[in-house]
């Protein structure tokens, strides 16, 4: 029987998986919503477990080796990729579960940004011979992932590619890390009501009205811009990479309502030494890159059970 290999991505308002076979084929995607809140307890977990079994039983007999399981969470991930060690403020029980002893099967697990990095990696860049890149997830919060001499970096501590906690307004809001005036402050779907004194409560409403013409809402949309532009040429002066790709929801769903202000913004900030700047590119999985580097990192992680 042929091993296939199932991600799941833990967000903020849902949970996605996919499952793959042998040669990296997509059989199948699916998403249900996180009910993640002070009142739904461990629902989140109690629906992975069983989706984990359903998807053993439908595609491997129940065979527990041939089905392999990657799971991309936020937060940080502990040096073995067992389990998540830190997730402030959110998903109740997460920190510190392991989900292989808890299932009694081998089950790794990656940070969700470092996920949506090594799936857009794999899948589209590896071929074209890029050693050097970012990606950053721009969604709920702002996450994401480093690549290095063609593998992916994880860090000490699991922290590397946390660039929604670099600071792009030394005077801003402090949030959960301790950083003022994060990126992730500054451009996540979190923050939105409080950026927009209450006006607006998701970025998809900031940016409908941006293209109505509504004054205020273009100057919040093109500020939170602005910032993103200078945490990237931050980041690129730091890491020098290739490209950079950004994905997560905010990219995917504004599109060049996002990415033509941020050239022009790029134009303002970045170091283009004899005129060459870095590519930024939009992501090619959307929301399922991070399920989709589940699969792929535990496709080629060794079994511990």
């Amino acid at each position: 029987m042929e091993t296939h290999y199932l991600g799941i991505d833990i967000g903020g308002t849902r949970i996605k998986l996919v499952v793959l076979n042998g040669a990296g084929d997509l059989l199948e995607q699916n998403d249900y919503p996180t009910h993640d809140s002070e009142f739904s307890g461990l629902a989140w977990k109690e629906k992975i477990i069983e989706t984990i079994a359903q998807k053993t039983q439908e595609f491997a007999g129940g065979n527990l080796t041939k089905l392999r399981c990657g799971i991309s969470a936020p937060g940080l991930a502990d040096s073995s990729n067992s389990k998540i060690l830190h997730m402030p403020e959110r998903l109740q029980g997460i920190e510190g579960l392991d989900w292989s002893k808890e299932l009694n099967r081998d089950i790794v697990v990656l940070n969700d940004g470092h996920s949506a990095c090594l799936a857009e990696y794999e899948s589209f860049y590896k071929s074209r011979g890029v050693q050097n890149m970012l990606v950053l997830t721009l969604g709920t919060g702002v996450g994401g992932g480093v690549i290095i001499n063609g593998k992916l970096y994880q860090g000490a501590m699991q922290r590397a590619g946390h660039f929604g906690h670099t600071v792009v307004d030394h005077s801003g809001v402090k949030t959960m890390t301790n950083m003022v005036g994060s990126l992730e402050y500054a451009v996540g779907n979190f923050s939105i009501a409080e950026r927009t004194n209450g006006k607006y409560q998701s970025v998809k409403e900031l940016v409908k009205a941006h293209v109505e013409g509504h004054v205020l809402a273009s100057f919040w949309w093109l500020s939170s811009i602005q910032k993103l532009a200078t945490g990237l040429a931050s980041l690129i002066n730091s890491f020098s990479p290739e490209l950079i790709v950004l994905g997560g929801g905010i990219s995917s769903g504004a599109g060049n309502l996002l990415f033509k202000p941020l050239q022009e913004f790029m134009g303002l900030y970045e170091w283009s030494p004899d005129g060459k700047s870095i590519p930024i590119v939009e992501a090619n999985y959307g929301g399922y890159a991070g399920a989709i580097g589940a699969a792929l990192f535990v496709k080629s992680h060794k079994t511990t059970i």
